[in-house]
């Protein structure tokens, strides 16, 4: 796979066209016994996710003989969605490929969109990254986190932080495949180069701190975590690249932190959040006395299955 190559003015060249569908998202402060944090609310964001930023940014960029092949895209939910949803806004004919067990709710939300949804055995995920085995489908291709454009896109909620955060120190932002955590670094270190942004994983799908520490790619042969937006074990070269240039570090979390993170949100900050969307305030809960303030968490996405969140609640 190619290098990656994302710069400032990319992520700025992006704003007019993520604001055609985007919007600005509010940061509003958590208090709690433990201290004080601001979330960066992306579960208010038009379906509910950031993913809206980087697949309009991408998709409204193709050519017209792409446009007239389709589009395809691999996606356990949300991207999936966010690419199904721009694609039906341009008339476009869409095959959203899904890992085997993706959880069902979001598989609808996909299908509400006009799109095809097709199961991918999860051992076949691996080589459609690697191998680049998406080549030889017959829509354009629409990566979920490893193109300049979607990481471009996704960087205009690291400009809004910077905007409205100006006295920020600390950034928390969750990674899957690292396309959110590497557009909102870029953005928000141009603006503020002081500010440190930690990736966070679940500790049962951490590919990142090995990439960190080797600065080559990185998979997990089972990862396991009840934050399927973030679990897919999987850190690709270009993209380890890219964030070890950007990036502190990589701070984890548990499943039962992760759970307890979705339950405070709702209880305390009444913000609904799905797993993933909840991790990185669940890292802020754990390492909050070891990180400089203020701190922004992202709220990445707030898509929860309602049987999780009922039994999250009990």
């Amino acid at each position: 796979m190619d290098r990656i190559e994302v710069t400032i003015r990319d992520v700025e060249r992006a704003v007019p066209v993520v604001r055609e569908v985007a919007r600005h998202t509010p940061i509003l402060p958590f208090e709690g016994l433990d201290g004080q944090v601001l979330l960066k609310l992306e579960n208010l964001q038009r379906l509910g996710v950031f993913k809206i930023r980087g697949a309009w940014n991408r998709i409204s960029r193709l050519t017209e003989e792409e446009r007239r092949r389709g589009v395809t895209t691999l996606s356990s939910g949300n991207h999936g969605r966010a690419v199904a949803w721009s694609a039906r806004r341009l008339g476009l004919r869409c095959v959203v490929r899904v890992p085997e067990g993706a959880a069902p709710q979001k598989l609808a939300a996909i299908r509400a969109e006009g799109a095809e949804v097709v199961p991918v055995p999860r051992a076949e995920l691996v080589r459609v990254h690697e191998d680049e085995a998406w080549r030889a489908w017959p829509e354009t291709y629409l990566p979920p986190f490893a193109h300049p454009l979607m990481i471009a896109g996704n960087g205009t909620a690291g400009l809004e932080i910077a905007g409205d955060v100006p006295d920020a120190r600390t950034v928390l932002v969750p990674v899957g495949g690292g396309g959110l955590a590497a557009g909102i670094a870029i953005a928000v270190k141009a603006r503020l180069p002081e500010v440190k942004v930690f990736g966070v994983q679940a500790e049962g799908a951490a590919s990142l701190p090995t990439a960190l520490e080797t600065g080559r790619g990185f998979r997990l042969d089972r990862p396991e975590t009840i934050a399927d937006g973030i679990g897919v074990g999987l850190m690709l070269p270009p993209m380890v690249e890219l964030l070890k240039r950007h990036l502190e570090g990589c701070l984890l979390v548990s499943d039962t932190e992760i759970r307890t993170a979705v339950r405070r949100l709702a209880l305390e900050a009444k913000v609904i959040a799905e797993p993933a969307g909840a991790a990185a305030f669940a890292a802020w809960a754990r390492h909050h006395e070891s990180l400089e303030a203020p701190v922004v968490v992202i709220v990445s996405g707030g898509n929860v299955d309602p049987a999780l969140l009922v039994e999250v609640l009990r």
